[in-house]
């Protein structure tokens, strides 16, 4: 286990690591593996790095990322939500409410909380610094009590785009997925694999 250092860039390393975890290449696939439908326990199991390790590595890189809405203006934004949920299926929802711009098929923003007027508007004050021309959605009443009615068009019609979105993220994430029996413990480690999942969407 000898350390050798490295003149280009001063780090030590070894030519063979004794843990999965300080392998160089293993960090890369553990992120990989996270947005594709892949649970932390899997991930431990595949790679070899503990799953201590895998979530440290999860909330590392969500905290470094940032989604930034790609333009100003977008002509049309449709707005679902996802019920997910966290340590316990029925004492604790946490509904996921985001807003999706089909013409450059990226997800703009989106927060987190209860199935109401709240949690929608929390989603509605990070698009107003947008030029948003129309607002898509189902007929849940809470969208109809927060965003503006002159711009706000219902019906499953306008969301078909986000629906198929909501299908690509349960294929990419179990904690979403009905009946799922893959969950987290935490939000910080719920919240930050779905942000995971949006950037690398995005990208």
């Amino acid at each position: 286990r000898q350390n050798f250092l490295c003149r280009a860039c001063g780090k030590q390393f070894q030519c063979v690591y004794q843990k999965a975890g300080c392998r160089p290449e293993a960090k890369q696939l553990v992120l990989r593996m996270l947005v594709r439908n892949s649970g932390i326990r899997d991930i431990e199991e595949v790679t070899g790095v503990h799953r201590q390790t895998v979530l440290r590595w999860l909330n590392q890189k969500a905290d470094s990322l940032q989604v930034i809405p790609r333009h100003q203006h977008y002509v049309q934004v449709q707005i679902d939500e996802v019920w997910t949920f966290v340590r316990r299926r029925k004492q604790c929802k946490r509904w996921l409410f985001y807003a999706y711009a089909p013409e450059t098929e990226e997800v703009l923003a989106w927060s987190w909380g209860n199935r109401s007027q709240h949690t929608v508007r929390k989603l509605y004050k990070q698009l107003q610094a947008l030029e948003i021309g129309r607002f898509c959605t189902d007929d849940w009443p809470a969208f109809t009590k927060v965003l503006p009615k002159e711009s706000h068009m219902i019906g499953k019609t306008y969301t078909r785009n986000i629906e198929g979105v909501n299908l690509c993220l349960r294929t990419r994430n179990r904690r979403i997925v009905r009946k799922t029996a893959c969950f987290s413990k935490k939000e910080q480690n719920h919240d930050n694999a779905m942000k995971l999942i949006f950037y690398y969407r995005n990208h």
